[in-house]
């Protein structure tokens, strides 16, 4: 699924989400400092196994894959945000077999970072803050 086929409840809605995923996604490429980004797919919800997850990123195939059913828009863009910071660990080779652990370093690092982009992000654009959940 592409970001401009998001399904809410109605046109207006896509438009907002298409429009605030296009000024996201430059924004985190430059905290990233990445020229590139991974595929992705969005799903209404993800199977990840023993561990419930909203997204995940798969170095093997450089897929970045995110769950959307009944999520704010702000809530996926903090998703996407985390799993490219796993897609910028893998560019610098520094994922490994146990980097997806709760509490690794990895991980922290992800969450710590996916919080300063949507910082950043909510900062510049509030308005999406009162965006409606998809």
């Amino acid at each position: 699924m592409r970001a401009s086929q998001f399904i809410v409840e109605g046109p207006q809605e896509n438009a907002n989400v298409v429009e605030m995923f296009k000024k996201f996604l430059p924004l985190a490429m430059e905290v990233l400092e990445v020229d590139s980004l991974p595929k992705m797919r969005f799903e209404p919800e993800l199977n990840t196994g023993d561990q419930p997850s909203f997204g995940m990123y798969s170095p093997d195939d450089n897929m970045l894959a995110v769950a959307l059913s009944n999520r704010h828009p702000v809530d996926i863009l903090r998703t996407v945000a985390h799993e490219l910071v796993h897609f910028k660990q893998n560019m610098n080779g520094e994922l490994h077999a146990d980097s997806g652990e709760t509490g690794s370093p990895h991980e922290n690092q992800a969450h710590e970072i996916a919080g300063v982009i949507m910082r950043n992000f909510n900062k510049r654009y509030p308005e999406y803050l009162k965006s409606k959940p998809l």
